[in-house]
């Protein structure tokens, strides 16, 4: 199975680098850091000059977010084809995204994978039913895998765990983010203080470091969620079920 190789980018315009076959753009996690229209048609635009497939991410909604998408996505219409896809990140953007894009593929993001996360789980010791419990997530069922049948969608979005990955059930494609897999996220950001809902700016929620002598692993904040850094991928991605990678050149949104 070959792996497909995505870049994942949140601002434009930027230089496109090659080596890619698909260009993720958006946000995922703060609705505040969703790039406006004129962002995403040039990296639209950028996308079809270098013959690449183009994802639209989304991201976790407030109220006004869903009707922003609602306009993006009749803007977007005309634009988008058969290949393209949407990632949502939460399942209110599902019904209005199959509405109004029915042409583009719609895939889970990885805010709704139910994976378990956090920097403990590396020195828990955990048998081997304990283990593969841990390397799942939500679509790891056969009644989950069925709901996802009956909804169209084929592909979900994945981070790359401490503890490892078990293989995804069939027929399911999975997608793996690198280096950075989110822990937790919240829909209120510390650093977004203007209430009038204008987006922030490139610079907002400035990352740090937490550290703590309970984990090995520090924990990443970028706005409103933490991440961990893992440079190290499995193996056998193919064995799991994975046949895209999408790289990250910054904490993401």
């Amino acid at each position: 199975m070959a792996i497909e190789r995505a870049l994942f980018l949140s601002r434009f315009p930027i230089e496109l680098a090659d080596g890619y076959q698909r260009l993720y753009f958006g946000a995922e996690f703060c609705s505040w850091a969703f790039p406006p229209f004129l962002q995403i048609e040039q990296a639209l635009c950028a996308a079809r000059d270098k013959q690449l497939g183009f994802t639209l991410v989304t991201p976790v909604l407030r109220e006004e977010t869903l009707a922003e998408l609602q306009t993006l996505y009749q803007r977007l219409k005309p634009e988008l084809s058969a290949g393209d896809e949407v990632v949502i990140s939460d399942f209110g953007a599902l019904e209005l995204t199959r509405q109004l894009l029915p042409q583009v593929d719609v895939v889970l993001g990885r805010a709704l994978s139910g994976q378990k996360r956090g920097p403990r789980i590396e020195d828990l010791e955990l048998s081997a039913e304990a283990r593969q419990y841990f390397q799942q997530g939500s679509w790891y069922s056969a009644e989950a895998v069925a709901l996802l049948q009956e909804q169209g969608v084929s592909r979900v979005e994945l981070d790359n765990l401490l503890q490892g990955l078990a293989p995804l059930p069939q027929p399911l494609h999975g997608t793996l983010h690198t280096p950075y897999a989110l822990v937790t996220s919240s829909r209120n950001c510390p650093f977004h203080t203007d209430k009038s809902g204008r987006r922030c700016s490139h610079s907002c929620g400035e990352a740090f470091r937490l550290t703590t002598p309970q984990t090995r692993q520090p924990l990443l904040q970028a706005g409103n969620s933490q991440f961990l850094q893992l440079t190290t991928l499995p193996e056998d991605l193919s064995s799991l079920g994975i046949d895209r990678i999408v790289e990250h050149l910054q904490l993401p949104r």
